[in-house]
Formats: C-alpha cells, structure tokens, sequence
C-alpha cells in the first residue's frame, strides 16, 4: 500500500478535503463546498473513484457510493499516509502586493510547500487593506491555498494566518530555529553562507517586503527581534518572484527539494 504506483495513482485523482470526524471504518462522508464542487463542478457519479485526504495526514481511496441532498457517502478502499510534506516547516510572512499578486503568491507558494501563511503591511505597501476587504482576502487565499493543496497533492493545507502589520509580524514570539528579512540593502552573504552554521533546522520564517521593499528602520527593528537579513543575489526582483525564489532555496538547503 506504501508503493511508489498506488502513490502516483492518488495523486492522479480527483481529491477532496474532508476532516477525520468525516471518516469512520470503511465509511466517508463530504459535505458544504468539497460536496458542490465534487457533484456540480466535476459532475462525479456514484461508482467513480476519487481520494480525500484529512486533516491528520491521511489518504484515503474511495468509490462514491451515493448522494443526499447535503452530503455524499463514500466506501473508503484503502488508507495511506504518504510523505510528501517536506521536513522543514515554513512560515513565508508575505507583503500584500496589488491587484492579484497575493493569490499567485499563496497558489505557488502551497506547492513549494509552505505550512502557513502570513499576510502583513509595512510602511511602503500598497494597497492598505482594512476591514471586510481583508477578510474576503483572506476567505479567498484560504480557497486557493485549499485547491493548490489538491492539485499538487499535498496532505496538509497551509493556513492562511489573519493579516496584520509589520510591528506585530517581528514581535509575535514565532520559535522558528531561523527567523529571515529579505532585503536588497543586506551584505552580499547569502542563503549558503548562512546555512554554514546551521546545517540541520526544522523551522523557517521567511518575511518578503512589498514592491517598495523595506525601509532601513524596519530591517534594524527586525534584527533587533533576531531576524536576519539577506539578499537574494544582485538582481531586484519583484515581490512575488523574491517569495519563490526564498522558498525555493530554502527548501533546497533545508528541506526536500535539495
């Protein structure tokens, strides 16, 4: 049950989200909005085949056996706990960027494997999102996240932590083993120099700033809380491609991409 190929087969189906309150012995059920788009989206019939996966890292094949007006049942076939959730747990504390920039952000950054989320403001960000703006943001880059999670086949879900400001950001007691700034203004010591000293960790916080960066003054503070700064070679990138790039090389120096 543990083998590459029934592995790859799951992966290849169409999976939905259900908690582990959902699955009982052979028997699970889907309900709200994993329910809609199961039988309007994808217009799935009992007798097909699909995979739910939990909230407790499980996989589960499964036949759609019937539906009712507000949930579907289905006969669980196998279980299985993959291990494609990579060693390294990551917090990317993202800078809001304009227009749609975030839901691209969060959408990529699930399949580098993030484990949260952080949506923050800092003195140059645009635009200042406040009251119910942010919060159908945020209802909206928990969706992505969900989706990102299916079709990469991921077994968690990253949480799209509630946006706050760039004060609060550096002052939350994270207890991550590497707390990172990414700034253009920091020496020419990158990610490599760094890992030199810390060869094995098992939690990052990586903040990535707004298009405008971040100011002297933020990066000091920062340092203060026991961040560190490092750029991310000599080129200016744009904010989205500065998440990917840090995600990318972290997971490579201290996770499951290297």
């Amino acid at each position: 049950m543990g083998d590459a190929s029934f592995s790859e087969k799951l992966i290849s189906m169409a999976r939905f989200f259900v908690t582990k309150d959902n699955i009982e012995g052979s028997r699970g059920v889907l309900e709200g909005a994993e329910l809609e788009h199961m039988r309007k989206v994808l217009r799935l019939r009992p007798g097909e085949d699909v995979v739910l996966f939990d909230d407790q890292g499980r996989e589960h094949e499964a036949v759609i056996r019937s539906y009712g007006s507000r949930m579907a049942v289905l006969e669980i076939v196998r279980s299985y706990r993959p291990e494609r959730e990579s060693p390294l747990d990551v917090i990317l504390a993202q800078a809001v960027g304009k227009g749609e920039k975030m839901d691209w952000v969060v959408e990529k950054a699930t399949e580098l494997g993030v484990c949260a989320i952080l949506p923050f403001f800092s003195s140059y960000t645009i635009p200042k999102l406040e009251g119910e703006k942010i919060v159908k943001r945020r209802a909206r880059w928990g969706k992505i996240a969900l989706s990102a999670a299916k079709q990469s086949g991921r077994t968690k879900i990253p949480e799209v932590m509630e946006a706050t400001d760039f004060a609060e950001l550096i002052r939350r007691p994270w207890g991550c083993n590497l707390k990172l700034i990414f700034w253009a203004g920091a020496s020419s010591e990158g990610l490599g120099r760094i890992k030199e000293g810390r060869h094995h960790i098992e939690s990052a916080l990586l903040a990535i700033g707004p298009e405008g960066g971040f100011s002297d003054e933020e990066v000091r503070r920062a340092s203060d809380r026991g961040f560190v700064s490092v750029r991310l070679g000599s080129r200016i990138m744009r904010t989205e491609t500065a998440a990917l790039s840090a995600l990318s090389v972290v997971q490579s120096l201290w996770g499951d991409m290297g």
